[in-house]
């Protein structure tokens, strides 16, 4: 059976985003696909993403693809989970919603 959601990513929450990217550059066939300087940098490892996020909590953040980011909001919610927000429209063309697991991981659900 196909699975609604599909674990695309992990953003690590890194305390120097220009030493972690120059560590994770050096990863073959890292490809850098986004790089704001000091605050983030996006890369691609094989079919995965890895984000860099500058933050200096120790929670992680996961990415899960879904088909249909208004109804896996809707789901979420009757799950009993909390989001921090309804699904919001993003400058680049997405669209995603928040939910921290107990320990304060985040889990993003985005898609277009």
């Amino acid at each position: 059976m196909d699975s609604p959601v599909s674990l695309e990513g992990v953003t690590l929450h890194v305390k120097d985003v220009e030493a972690s990217l120059q560590f994770y550059q050096k990863v073959p066939g890292a490809q850098v696909l986004v790089h704001r300087p000091g605050q983030f940098a996006l890369l691609r490892l094989g079919a995965c993403r890895l984000g860099l996020l500058r933050d200096d909590s120790l929670a992680f953040h996961l990415e899960a693809d879904v088909t249909d980011v208004d109804a896996m909001y809707e789901q979420v919610l009757s799950l009993g989970m909390r989001a921090e927000g309804p699904p919001q429209n993003k400058p680049w063309g997405g669209r995603d919603f928040y939910v921290h697991d107990p320990d304060g991981n985040i889990i993003e659900f985005s898609g277009k």
